[in-house]
């Protein structure tokens, strides 16, 4: 059986999503010391991506085994933040500012300790990755390496507090 065949037949569910999260992680870091900075950089970004969903949908109350539905969300976010492109769903400023305005509106909103580097590193991510860099040469310089690094790494180290 073809890979392809083998990776349709798995239901994406939310611990799929974690699962692979963490070993995009890996993979990111392996890129990243070996020198392959657009490498590492585009999957780390991949990682906030997910980490950015999965808080979402677990602070929505879905379960890890429950399957992954986007265009609710994008419905939520037609409402609570207008302005913010969902991109095909790969904004990282949609799924952030998604989950950060979700709480706010629902009077849970994330303690300041949290929120305010929440913001400030999501917004640099956003800064720095996008979808469509695979399509592009390698421009990433170790500013973008560092930072990169350390927002995704940010990111896994409070995602539990980002959702609960």
């Amino acid at each position: 059986m073809t890979l392809r065949r083998q990776t349709e037949k798995q239901e994406e569910t939310l611990q799929e999503m974690e699962l692979a999260a963490e070993l995009r992680f890996g993979e990111g870091l392996q890129l990243l010391y070996e020198g392959w900075r657009s490498g590492g950089v585009y999957l780390l970004g991949y990682v906030a991506e997910m980490l950015l969903k999965i808080s979402y949908f677990r602070y929505r109350g879905a379960n890890p085994s429950d399957l992954v539905s986007l265009a609710p969300a994008r419905t939520a976010g037609q409402v609570l933040i207008p302005g913010i492109a969902y991109e095909s769903y790969h904004s990282l400023r949609f799924w952030a500012a998604l989950l950060f305005e979700t709480r706010r509106w629902q009077g849970r909103p994330l303690p300041a300790e949290v929120a305010d580097p929440f913001v400030q590193r999501t917004r640099r991510l956003y800064q720095t990755w996008w979808v469509e860099m695979r399509y592009r040469q390698d421009y990433a310089d170790e500013w973008d390496v560092e930072n990169v690094l350390s927002d995704v790494t940010w990111l896994r180290d409070h995602y539990a507090l980002l959702w609960r």
